[in-house]
């Protein structure tokens, strides 16, 4: 599968395969990243249009059923107080929609002819459940849902700025072989074109940055992203919650849900490299539910996460993903410089779990800037005879002329600090 960008982020064009290990070199803000967001957006959005198919649903249907009950509520409500408890729970929103959502025209059937005994089911009162009726039988439009789902994850990942040029012109495009599968278009940061010819390869992805996630989880699961529910009553009441990246609470909710699946879905090989990650820790990280927070279990001895380096965190987030099945053929790792917290035997230890995750058939995309990192992929990688695509992302370009070539440019680039050094001892000579 090949991804194409032109003037996304800071990057001025990509062409990028995304199959077995896919490994993206370069400085800071040289783009790397940006790949990553990318894809959690797209497979996100695709794998979540139904959610947003039923929100705008049942966000039509709640206004619909809003502008019948105040428009009847005066003349409806002039009885007794028996009988206006009766009706209130015959017309009021919050029974009202309910019904509507469980038994969809038959709930807006008996409430027509209840108005009809009472005489009081007038022109402007038919226009309103008109309306409503016509909400309940629409047919809610794929290509749009799927666009309005890219559009919040996006915003979320890249707040509101995406594209790189205003003046340009900006798209992403997927392809296999000669098919086109999604082309993107944007006009000034803004989705104009979303075209899904056909079914996306990968139907999930999870971004991992940090194993400090596994600190903050009290404030993960307090904060908001424009995944959460959308109604008004809901947004009205997280107005003073902090906003987080989807990818975050993403990432942060598949951990929790390891303490429920834990362990159901390995299969041999999976199990294996659990296994083989549980004795580079000595231990195993599981998220225990009556404390809400996660534990590192090392023999008879349990600890508070955060009294836990950061190198078994990261170890400890790929053993809870496996074990609650979340990284499967169709799912995409985006590892996003998973060096910056590791020693360098571990470095190579991890280089190594990548790899084996791939021999898997899971497919993996790391962004990195450490010598040590890059030079162990592509070892293991041959070891285990796993396919492997290089790229150094430079001067707003990711490209590849072929492996040996990219490799030794981004080893060249990736140790000029080293140069430094050769310089300060010449000094001293």
């Amino acid at each position: 599968m090949k991804l194409t960008i032109k003037n996304i982020g800071v990057i001025k064009e990509a062409d990028i395969e995304l199959s077995g290990l896919t490994v993206i070199a370069g400085e800071n803000d040289s783009g790397k990243s940006t790949v990553g967001k990318l894809m959690f957006s797209i497979t996100k959005a695709i794998g979540r249009y139904e959610d947003e198919l039923e929100e705008s649903k049942e966000s039509d249907i709640e206004k619909a059923v809003e502008r019948i009950y105040f428009s009847i509520r005066i003349v409806i409500f002039r009885g007794n107080k028996h009988e206006y408890e009766q009706l209130k729970k015959l017309f009021h929103p919050h029974y009202f929609i309910d019904e509507v959502n469980d038994n969809g025209i038959e709930a807006i059937k008996s409430r027509i002819e209840y108005l009809k005994e009472k005489n009081i089911y007038n022109d402007r009162i038919e226009e309103l459940f008109t309306n409503l009726q016509d909400v309940v039988r629409r047919d809610y439009d794929k290509k749009s849902a799927i666009k309005r789902a890219f559009n919040k994850v996006a915003y979320s990942e890249f707040k509101g700025v995406i594209s790189s040029n205003k003046t340009k012109a900006s798209s992403i495009k997927i392809t296999e072989g000669n098919n086109c599968i999604l082309n993107i278009e944007l006009h000034q940061n803004h989705v104009s074109e979303f075209d899904l010819q056909d079914d996306l390869y990968f139907n999930d992805s999870v971004i991992i940055e940090t194993p400090m996630i596994l600190n903050f989880n009290e404030s993960i699961q307090n904060s908001k992203s424009l995944f959460d529910p959308q109604d008004k009553q809901s947004r009205l009441r997280s107005l003073d919650r902090a906003n987080i990246a989807f990818h975050v609470k993403d990432l942060d909710a598949k951990l929790k849900n390891s303490a429920y699946e834990e362990g159901l879905f390995l299969n041999l090989k999976d199990n294996q490299l659990y296994e083989k990650i549980t004795g580079i820790i000595n231990g195993e990280i599981k998220f225990v539910k009556e404390r809400d927070e996660f534990i590192y279990f090392k023999g008879e001895e349990s600890h508070n996460i955060i009294n836990v380096a950061s190198g078994i965190k990261s170890f400890g987030i790929l053993q809870m993903l496996l074990s609650a099945n979340f990284l499967d053929e169709r799912t995409l790792v985006v590892l996003d410089e998973p060096e910056v917290h590791l020693h360098p035997k571990w470095q190579l230890k991890y280089a190594e779990i990548i790899v084996l995750l791939v021999e898997n058939n899971i497919s993996v995309l790391v962004t990195t800037h450490s010598p040590y990192m890059i030079e162990a992929l592509e070892r293991y990688s041959e070891k285990y005879k796993v396919g492997a695509n290089f790229y150094l992302a430079e001067e707003a370009m990711i490209k590849s002329e072929n492996n040996n070539k990219t490799l030794s440019k981004t080893v060249a680039k990736l140790s000029e600090p080293f140069s430094v050094f050769d310089k300060m001892d010449a000094e001293k000579l």
